[in-house]
């Protein structure tokens, strides 16, 4: 996704996933993910603004659960996984952006 806290963002992208959640896991999805460039305090604070549940426990990673119990959050601060899968754009002039995904 282009931003946490961009307005498409937040009032369609990440909300359609987390409504749509049981239908996507439905079709044999293992797990959903939203990856933006961002770090992973503004994500985490982007998924709490927009009321996902956070997951508390979790037997895969007891000591450090630090997701949401649906839709998950990736951050990609410096960008190196979307630039390495091709999917970085510039949007310097539009919106001052900068690099994202």
């Amino acid at each position: 996704l282009p931003g946490a806290f961009t307005p498409t963002c937040s009032s369609t992208h990440l909300p359609g996933y987390e409504k749509a959640y049981e239908e996507i896991k439905s079709l044999d999805i293992d797990d959903i993910y939203c990856l933006s460039v961002n770090d992973a305090f503004v994500m985490r604070q982007w998924g709490l603004h927009l009321g996902l549940a956070e997951e508390k426990s979790s037997s895969a990673s007891p000591l450090n659960p630090g997701n949401f119990q649906q839709v998950k959050v990736l951050p990609d601060g410096a960008c190196l996984f979307t630039r390495g899968m091709g999917m970085s754009c510039t949007w310097d002039s539009e919106r001052g952006f900068g690099e994202r995904s």
